[in-house]
């Protein structure tokens, strides 16, 4: 414990502490603020010429933009393309759509901008180009008004995040939630465990640790490191989740703060059994791979070793946040199940897919037995390897050397 607390000390003192967990609150307002102001502000103010060939659909189109702020003007049919790709690099306009004369008949509508690449300036385009194109389609037809309006009208289709309740959730919003709850266990994970092994990498390029094992068991030393940089950790991610619940919860609140009503995807919010589900994956995951990290700080001597060696633990880690697609598109199927059920992943995938709704609290205590065994089996090798090798100088030991220090 005395090891622990000054690990703990040390971090929390630091600078950088207080300013990750500082900005920590203001990310997480922003991933509810941000999106608002995108999807009520992000595509206004848009500059584009029109190059109509047809004559009949550039008038309405521009009529349509110009609701959303943007400036759009008809211009000559016979203007050449390089002169408006000039202007485009002179920066006096975002872009230029040319209709070609058989619009309506299917030719292809060309936009060619630097805004191009916003889905949010391709989505406006689509939806409205192709409203005016289907009005035109239906006064050729011959269409009555009536006719006309019940063949445009528009098709309203809305996905719901549901596990059975007549309320659902925005299905992006609950992506979106599960994914930043995935990648914030990730990289805490990840940077945390990677602080144990350089501090005991420092130890021993230092000689320190030659004197702290004179005074302190090997197993003590692991583990008082491991407690003290942990809880440095969970007071990080405490703070995070604490303010991102409330930031969620008052959603409606924050937003009208910042001028928005109703603005961006409806995310569900986050009660205390997910908080709770995420803090204990946490904490298991982290004395997980920690221990791993622990165990490859006592393998090498210098950090130029420590690039190479600890490159199969963080690959293992990668690979379970690759693999966050597999639970987003189906947090029920068996593959989902199996995934969050291997301790390598489990305190990633499993608080993912529980606030998904695809996991019963049957299933996240099973992940969590299956867990916490293996940890303790990490945590008993890792203390072996760290043993003798905190005493280990010069050269890596090679893989027969390791499962004799494990044997021992």
């Amino acid at each position: 414990m005395v090891i622990a607390r000054r690990e703990l000390y040390e971090r929390i003192k630091s600078k950088w502490f207080v300013v990750m967990t500082l900005l920590g609150p203001i990310f997480m307002v922003a991933l509810v603020v941000i999106p608002a102001l995108i999807a009520t502000r992000g595509t206004s103010g848009a500059r584009i010429e029109i190059i109509d060939h047809t004559g009949t659909l550039g008038v309405p189109l521009a009529a349509k933009l110009a609701v959303l702020d943007w400036r759009a003007s008809v211009i000559a049919p016979e203007t050449p393309q390089q002169a408006e790709l000039d202007r485009i690099r002179d920066d006096e306009i975002n872009g230029f759509l040319t209709i070609p004369a058989d619009a309506l008949d299917g030719g292809r509508i060309l936009y060619l901008g630097d805004n191009a690449s916003s889905q949010l300036v391709q989505g406006v385009l689509q939806v409205f180009v192709t409203e005016v194109v289907q009005k035109q389609r239906a006064v050729r037809l011959k269409l009555t008004e009536e006719q006309a309006a019940g063949m445009l009208a528009h098709v309203n289709v809305v996905a719901e995040h549901s596990t059975g309740e007549a309320k659902g959730s925005s299905g992006l919003g609950a992506f979106f939630i599960a994914y930043i709850l995935a990648f914030v266990l990730y990289m805490v994970i990840t940077l945390y465990g990677v602080a144990v092994m350089r501090s005991v990498v420092q130890e021993k390029t230092s000689r320190v640790m030659e004197f702290l094992v004179a005074a302190v068991k090997p197993g003590a030393l692991m583990a008082g490191k491991i407690l003290g940089v942990g809880g440095a950790a969970l007071i990080q991610i405490t703070v995070w989740l604490g303010i991102g619940a409330l930031a969620l919860a008052y959603r409606n609140e924050l937003l009208s703060v910042f001028g928005i009503e109703g603005g961006g995807a409806s995310l569900p919010p986050l009660a205390l059994a997910e908080i709770s589900v995420v803090l204990i994956y946490f904490i298991l995951g982290f004395f997980f791979y920690s221990a791993m990290y622990a165990a490859v700080g006592a393998m090498v001597s210098s950090e130029q070793d420590t690039q190479q060696v600890q490159m199969p633990v963080t690959m293992l880690l990668v690979i379970g946040v690759m693999c966050l697609q597999v639970i987003s598109n189906d947090p029920r199927g068996s593959t989902s199940a199996a995934m969050t059920m291997i301790p390598l992943w489990s305190p990633m995938l499993m608080p993912m897919r529980y606030v998904l709704g695809g996991a019963t609290l049957g299933e996240v205590a099973m992940s969590l037995g299956i867990l916490l065994l293996s940890t303790i089996l990490v945590v008993r090798a890792a203390a072996k390897i760290y043993r003798v090798g905190v005493l280990l100088y010069g050269k890596r030991p090679s893989a027969r050397e390791l499962l004799r220090w494990l044997r021992y």
